[in-house]
């Protein structure tokens, strides 16, 4: 009995061997197949250089496009989601080319890194095809596809497809006021000729590797509204620069209504007119309402500036210059704290994240056909500065009237502060070309907000499709 008990236990023991060994096996095939979808590196490629994981640790990726594995990532595919083990994040900067890896507190961690095609990316760029002297590369470091001419077909059904309404002021005039309503335009029918009904969003473009709040990136649809009144950019005490505002674009006095009361269309708010208080316009009617806010991203804005202390200066405010400008580090005080306008204490920021804001002085320039390529290049050349040169009647007919952002002769303020050894209190301005003034001025503000990429543009055949009869539509 001992011996048979023996030899069954011996029986035993080889079965849990053998079973043992096929558990590896099939491990082994397992593992083997999950870590072939993986590659341990810190250098990954994409269309035009590398991109690199520099935190600290091991870790493997693996990379797909529209969930199929890729050893390369397209420009034209955005970040969108990652997949890690051991409770890490991951998150890919387009801009900066660079992975960053949260939370990584184990070796051999592993992340799948998800990419897909940007919707309306790919809607614009196959329109560009058809319609290049409407849509055109900025060839700035993004390559930026924009909208240029005296009036392209950009026109967008946004937010209930509210309305504006432009009244000219004569038969044989181009210049007009914009109006939230046609009661606004038509009470001031003694200085219009007639008013018209407009949409009251366009297009700017499809701007690229534009951070979200977590330091993501990828292409968004950028749109500007028509003014929804004179406002000034910031307003301060008697005791703070002179009472000329602080030209700090986070704690600007605009901002905050914009990004409260206009983006959650609620009432209240303080809109000024210098040191006086404003009426504010009726943010239920005008507001951005709760279906549009699900596609407006909240994302980082730059708000670099250029000195302007020198007149040499305002010779390099070509577009691509105050592009790159705009997205520099530097910020709009540079004076002492014992010049009369230069004594705020706010801390200045090269970057401001928050959903609703204006348009760049770039944005302007870029806009621009000048009727032909040739005089195109001519625009973006000249410093914005002199686009409404007296001296040079043909700046003015090739450049500014050949964008569609110019404004009939009418001030609208941008984002952009500027900055010089004096004062701390300016900010650009597009009036006809560009210009510098106190933020406590009372100028038009032009909302602009930034549309998610995973939305869709209808499909609409017609030649006139984006018209001001036809606008686009959006769908989700």
């Amino acid at each position: 009995m001992k011996l048979n008990q023996y030899k069954e236990k011996k029986n035993h023991k080889k079965l849990l061997i053998v079973a043992v060994a096929i558990i590896f096996l099939i491990g082994g095939v397992i593992l083997d197949r999950t870590f072939a979808n993986f590659k341990v590196q810190k250098s990954f490629k994409v269309m035009d250089g590398n991109f690199i994981y520099e935190g600290k640790g091991d870790i493997i990726f693996a990379f797909y496009e529209n969930n199929k594995q890729v050893n390369e990532i397209a420009n034209d595919y955005d970040f969108e989601k990652s997949v890690c083990t051991n409770d890490a994040t991951a998150i890919y900067n387009g801009s900066t080319k660079r992975v960053t890896v949260n939370n990584l507190i184990k070796t051999g961690t592993k992340c799948d890194l998800y990419f897909i095609k940007n919707k309306i990316t790919e809607y614009f760029e196959n329109l560009q095809k058809e319609k290049p002297e409407e849509l055109i590369y900025d060839k700035t470091s993004d390559n930026n596809l924009r909208f240029i001419g005296a009036d392209p077909n950009n026109y967008l059904s946004f937010n209930n497809d509210e309305s504006s309404w432009k009244g000219y002021y004569s038969n044989n005039s181009d210049t007009y006021r914009v109006y939230n309503s046609y009661n606004e335009c038509i009470r001031a029918s003694s200085f219009n000729y007639k008013c018209e009904k407009i949409p009251s969003w366009r297009i700017i473009g499809i701007m690229n590797n534009i951070e979200d709040e977590n330091g993501a990136t990828k292409s968004y649809i950028k749109i500007i509204r028509e003014s929804i009144g004179e406002y000034s950019w910031d307003v301060s005490d008697k005791s703070v620069n002179n009472a000329f505002g602080v030209n700090e674009w986070r704690k600007a006095d605009i901002q905050t209504v914009l990004n409260t009361n206009y983006y959650k269309m609620e009432d209240g708010g303080t809109c000024y007119h210098g040191t006086n208080v404003a009426t504010c316009p009726s943010w239920a009617s005008i507001g951005l309402n709760e279906d549009v806010r699900n596609i407006v991203g909240k994302v980082k804005w730059h708000t670099g500036t250029m000195n302007v202390s020198y007149n040499s200066a305002t010779n390099l405010t070509t577009p691509s210059y105050m592009y790159e400008m705009e997205k520099s580090e530097n910020t709009g005080k540079i004076c002492s704290n014992s010049e009369i306008y230069c004594n705020d204490e706010i801390d200045r920021t090269a970057s401001w994240i928050g959903y609703v804001g204006l348009m760049y002085p770039s944005d302007y320039g870029f806009s621009t056909s000048g009727k032909e390529e040739s005089q195109r290049q001519t625009c973006l050349a000249t410093a914005m500065t002199d686009w409404w040169d007296t001296n040079n009647g043909e700046n003015q007919n090739k450049c500014p009237k050949n964008s569609w952002l110019y404004y009939s002769g009418q001030s609208y303020w941008t984002v952009t502060s500027a900055t010089d050894f004096l004062k701390a209190c300016n900010a650009f301005e597009i009036n006809n070309d560009l210009a510098v003034t106190n933020v406590s001025s009372y100028l038009l503000i032009r909302p602009v907000v930034y549309l998610n990429g995973n939305i869709k543009i209808e499909e609409d055949n017609s030649e006139n499709y984006g018209s001001i009869n036809n606008p686009f539509r959006l769908i989700s």
